[in-house]
């Protein structure tokens, strides 16, 4: 009865303490709501009373410090392509060597890291959790939602094309239903002086490199409507670094008509364009200013999704 009496008193005293400690989270209404007091009255070693907040068990139990270090030693792995020993290792990131080996030895289950010949060196799967980073940074991969969201405005097929080196490339396409459509096979592709994108993107260039490039490939005459000479398409680039998108009124093709707006990387250079494109008998010379602004709108958002800027005097 006595040992009785004083188990039930210890456990009493344990509760009177919880409720002491806890009562913030049991009177005031704005916290109470953010909680689930559970109670356990526990044998043994766990003799304890715990509350386990819904929002917050894994700061409490000191999961999120240990997430923490984890993160910190994959980093400093990452940094050493030939790895670091133990010791080494637990220096970088000021850790107990029996605490860092705790948490690789975790990462290791997962293969977020792997021991070879001493040295703890980064896993397949942290390559695999960087690689779905490339892949969310993909310039292609991005833009297929504002492809779509331009042909869904416009009513026509909308293209990327990136620069690669001193070419443009077409990479990726959002075809229109209709039954006539212009189509550019990604992986063709577009003269940088004929075509809706080529121009978007000389427009924006230095002009001494536009000069190179114009020397280089030279003007391409594709229709009778191309430009033929050095003057007439440095005119036509000023015009469209003013206005901010370019027009391809059947230079490139007869009977079809391209609008392009440019896509920048962060120090405003012109890495692409985005561009929408039919056939004449459907975009008219009206309609072509009113698909000018909306890819212009489209290529600014693509820009600032790839933390890119557009140049200040545009």
């Amino acid at each position: 009865m006595r040992r009785f009496v004083a188990n039930f008193t210890k456990k009493r005293n344990q509760l009177e303490i919880f409720l002491r400690i806890n009562r913030p989270f049991f009177t005031n209404p704005l916290l109470s709501g953010r909680f689930s007091p559970i109670l356990f009255i526990g044998t043994g070693a766990d003799n304890g009373i715990h509350v386990v907040p819904d929002d917050l068990s894994e700061k409490r139990s000191g999961h999120t410090q240990s997430v923490s270090r984890a993160l910190s030693l994959l980093s400093k792995l990452a940094e050493e392509s030939e790895g670091l020993n133990l010791s080494e290792l637990a220096r970088r990131v000021s850790l107990a060597p029996s605490t860092a080996h705790r948490l690789l030895t975790t990462l290791q289950l997962d293969q977020f890291v792997r021991f070879e010949d001493g040295r703890w060196l980064i896993g397949v799967q942290s390559f695999n959790v960087g690689s779905a980073y490339l892949r969310a940074r993909d310039v292609s991969y991005m833009a297929r939602p504002y492809l779509r969201m331009m042909m869904q405005e416009t009513g026509e097929t909308a293209n990327l094309a990136l620069l690669e080196n001193s070419e443009l490339l077409y990479v990726a396409q959002v075809e229109c239903p209709q039954l006539m459509r212009a189509l550019s096979r990604p992986g063709s592709s577009a003269p940088l002086t004929c075509s809706a994108v080529g121009k978007a993107c000389l427009a924006f260039m230095p002009l001494p490199k536009v000069k190179a490039l114009i020397d280089e490939h030279g003007l391409k005459q594709l229709t009778f409507k191309s430009h033929t000479t050095k003057d007439s398409l440095l005119r036509d680039l000023e015009k469209i670094r003013q206005q901010g998108f370019a027009f391809d009124n059947e230079e490139h093709s007869d009977g079809l008509r391209c609008v392009a707006s440019p896509v920048f990387d962060a120090n405003a250079r012109p890495i692409g364009a985005l561009s929408v494109s039919g056939p004449s008998v459907r975009i008219s010379e009206q309609l072509m200013a009113q698909m000018g602004r909306t890819t212009q709108r489209i290529s600014r958002e693509l820009t600032r999704a790839l933390s890119g800027e557009w140049p200040s005097f545009s």
